[in-house]
């Protein structure tokens, strides 16, 4: 549907974007992950024809993306941007911003599909309201309705391509808007890409998720083997909670290795068990309570610590020395 090939693009001798390929399908939503600077906007604008790559191709439907210097009005039709700033018009309503997108079609498709979208995108109680009196959650939807109104004149369904649309919602809002891609990628049958910093929803919802690390996409994979297999420290710090420790302190968690001493191993905290007869002893420093859970920072020695996952009901105070016990394969091997 969308297809990208080692796809560079260079500002002021820097490089934002290096060598990137990736695709997406009809039917299946793709979360890019990566810090502040790494390159997902600057990506972003060249899936979406808003740039021109220095190096390499972007396809859809078989066909070249145009960047701004090869047509007059940048971007692709059938390559839908939402940024971050929502960019709804202020001084009309959400139905009105939503039914803009139709205005060269027929008034009578024009209603239906605007009653449509406000339908699935949850904004029929505030579509008479302009954009400054909603929530930030009823925007993000509105943004997304408003561009996915205009149905292909082909049988090519739209892809949708969001710049951290749940960086500035609250909880329950990201919870809809991770719902509504979910209703709408299956009734529409388009493809979605977004990017964030933040992995927990790229891993609730996302078919695929790339990590994005100066630039350069140093893992494409499932949501369970990029979180279980990380390629290096950073993708696992990007993607969870993360203990990584030294090839050289791991004889505190019983493990030999032939590993250099100064090799890196993860241990997700999950994989982390308390139990009375562990073999493995640490005394709690933190305790942070997560409702259901509670993540627990033990202190193994003066350079070692660990962050474990408790079960809500174990009550642990600062300071008590507990028992624990490491899980079958908890220890995966890193690069730097």
């Amino acid at each position: 549907m969308l297809q990208a090939t080692k796809v560079s693009k260079y500002f002021d001798h820097s490089i934002a974007v290096r060598g990137v390929s990736l695709e997406v399908r009809p039917g299946e939503v793709v979360g890019l992950v990566g810090e502040s600077g790494s390159g997902k906007s600057t990506l972003l604008s060249l899936l979406a024809g808003l740039h021109d790559p220095d190096e390499g191709t972007v396809l859809f439907q078989g066909e070249r993306v145009l960047g701004p210097s090869q047509q007059l009005v940048p971007g692709h039709p059938q390559i839908k941007l939402v940024h971050q700033e929502y960019q709804l018009q202020p001084n009309i309503t959400i139905r009105e911003n939503i039914a803009f997108a139709l205005r060269y079609y027929e008034k009578s498709f024009r209603d239906y599909r605007v009653d449509q979208l406000l339908k699935w995108c949850r904004l029929e109680s505030v579509a008479g309201r302009q954009p400054r009196t909603v929530s930030g959650g009823e925007k993000q939807r509105a943004a997304i309705a408003r561009a996915l109104a205009e149905k292909p004149a082909d049988d090519h369904p739209a892809v949708l391509l969001l710049d951290e649309p749940f960086s500035h919602l609250d909880l329950p809002n990201r919870i809809l808007v991770r719902d509504l891609l979910l209703d709408l990628v299956e009734h529409e049958q388009t493809g979605c890409l977004f990017v964030t910093h933040d992995a927990t929803d790229a891993l609730a919802i996302s078919s695929r998720i790339g990590i994005l690390q100066a630039g350069r996409m140093i893992q494409l994979d499932t949501p369970r083997n990029v979180y279980h297999r990380p390629v290096n420290t950073y993708a696992a710090r990007m993607t969870g909670p993360a203990n990584l420790i030294r090839a050289k302190h791991l004889h505190l968690l019983g493990v030999q290795t032939a590993y250099h001493p100064n090799a890196v191993a993860l241990i997700r905290p999950e994989h982390v068990r308390l139990t009375e007869e562990g073999p493995f002893t640490g005394t709690v420093r933190r305790v942070f309570f997560r409702g259901a859970g509670a993540d627990v920072e033990l202190v193994l020695s003066r350079y070692v610590s660990l962050i474990i996952h408790a079960d809500g009901n174990t009550e642990l105070a600062t300071g008590q020395a507990v028992r624990f016990d490491l899980l079958p394969g908890a220890v995966h091997w890193l690069k730097e």
